[in-house]
């Protein structure tokens, strides 16, 4: 999986079983949230290979100030081997969500899929929540506890941003 940075691929080699580079067989590997990195055997790891539903704010940013009233909120979602089918956000902790616009190939697998809305903000302090929902209607856990293990991968829960307006 490659994430979020780029991979250049430098040669391919066809193998009968899975590589040893350390990237492979010890990198890159999901285990349930009992197991301790000091205690995991390895070889019983899942090897991550496809990425989750994911959905991120990029404007505003964690932390900003924002004017008082209309704000656009802008980001992006991915769903790997299905469309991202609804982007959904919060403004007052996921009591209430309202549907953003899908603007860059929101019908592409394995697309980055980006995103906007503006929404109404009244001055003060605002929890900002994304969440997306891919093409078989799954959506991203709410809590990262749901999905932890001890090396945080595949950590897909709803992306939360703190801004002030005023």
């Amino acid at each position: 999986a490659g994430v979020r940075s780029a991979k250049w691929l430098t040669r391919i080699e066809v193998r009968d079983r899975p590589s040893d580079a350390p990237i492979q067989a010890k990198d890159y590997k999901l285990f349930p949230a009992s197991v301790a990195k000091e205690d995991a055997d390895w070889d019983r790891g899942l090897t991550i290979e496809e990425m989750p539903l994911n959905a991120a704010i990029c404007a505003p940013v964690d932390g900003a100030h924002v004017s008082a009233g209309a704000c656009e909120i802008a980001g992006y979602a991915v769903a790997f081997g299905r469309a991202v089918s609804r982007v959904e956000v919060s403004v007052n902790g996921g009591t209430d969500w309202l549907q953003a616009e899908l603007t860059a190939k929101p019908d592409a697998p394995w697309s980055w899929t980006q995103w906007h809305v503006t929404v109404d903000l009244s001055p003060g302090l605002h929890v900002l929540i994304v969440r997306a929902v891919d093409g078989a209607g799954q959506m991203q856990p709410e809590r990262p506890e749901a999905i932890w293990n001890f090396a945080g991968y595949l950590s897909t829960a709803w992306h939360r941003i703190a801004v002030t307006a005023g």
